[in-house]
């Protein structure tokens, strides 16, 4: 299940929650597993009971730990128990997702997107297409390049009529033409790029029309 609500995306099959589409959000399992199962659920209130069943099987838990599981999702999700938006108390009874949610799906490069530039290196040549791409070692709709030098979303470049890129916190850095990336950097063919461990070459795809046409003597 993929599902976006507000800031907050969750994706239950990677066991990921996310806020401002960058902010991965750590939940403890059984905190992930009922804000799922009052997603899976919504808008329809999930007893206590069927809560116990799904979490606690096989032992008995005090009202407590339900309470403290709850907190700890709001505290996640940015929803108020006092005034919640997002999450319903129905007293005596369980709790309903009453926000509003839609499906999410991973939106990944396609076809329909042309192909403008490429990265070159040792994982062959990686396509950059128009608009956003993001450059990452895992995660939602990201490049990505496994190693533990590069952080989950490291490094934007944006191409349109131009083409640029900046680090997103990285803990290793961004850096092109051996210069560190402080703020949107301006990309041109060739340059080479450093992301984690992985040396990368920018490079332009020339147009349909630019070959050059040979004068016949």
């Amino acid at each position: 299940m993929k599902v976006v609500f507000g800031d907050v995306r969750l994706d239950s099959g990677t066991r990921q929650l996310w806020r401002d589409q960058f902010e991965e959000i750590q939940l403890t399992r059984k905190a992930f597993d009922l804000l799922v199962l009052l997603l899976e659920r919504r808008p329809n209130v999930v007893s206590k009971e069927d809560i116990h069943a799904r979490l606690w099987p096989d032992a008995f838990v005090s009202e407590a730990n339900l309470q403290s599981l709850m907190s700890e999702i709001r505290d996640a999700i940015g929803d108020d128990a006092r005034n919640s938006s997002l999450i319903r108390t129905v007293r005596g009874v369980g709790y309903a997702f009453c926000g509003m949610a839609a499906d999410w799906q991973v939106a990944r490069p396609s076809h329909a997107r042309n192909v403008r530039a490429w990265l070159i290196g040792e994982l062959g040549r990686l396509p950059l297409f128009d608009g956003d791409n993001v450059l990452g070692r895992t995660g939602a709709d990201v490049i990505e390049l496994d190693s533990s030098t590069v952080s989950r979303r490291h490094a934007l470049i944006k191409v349109g009529n131009l083409a640029t890129i900046d680090d997103l916190g990285s803990k290793n850095g961004t850096y092109v033409e051996e210069q560190r990336v402080t703020g949107p950097v301006r990309l041109a063919d060739g340059n080479r790029i450093r992301v984690g461990s992985f040396l990368l070459t920018f490079r332009v795809v020339a147009p349909a029309n630019s070959t050059e046409t040979q004068s016949s003597r």
